[in-house]
């Protein structure tokens, strides 16, 4: 559970971010060579009371090296 900076209201998390043309959600990637590797999903949490917005990862600790 989030809790919002800004008024500490309970957050909405797991929203994910979609592009206006493409519909897919939005990847973070590590540039390797010429080909991009897969980081993490880029998530939003949202506050319903104040509107505050936060980006944040899911599982990104099993990424690192």
């Amino acid at each position: 559970m989030r809790k919002c900076l800004r008024c500490d209201a309970e957050m909405r998390e797991g929203l994910a971010l979609y592009g206006s043309q493409s519909g897919w959600r939005t990847d973070l990637c590590e540039m390797k060579a010429f080909f991009p590797r897969k980081v993490g999903t880029l998530l939003a949490a949202v506050c319903p009371q104040c509107g505050y917005t936060e980006l944040y990862t899911e599982n990104l600790s099993q990424e690192k090296e």
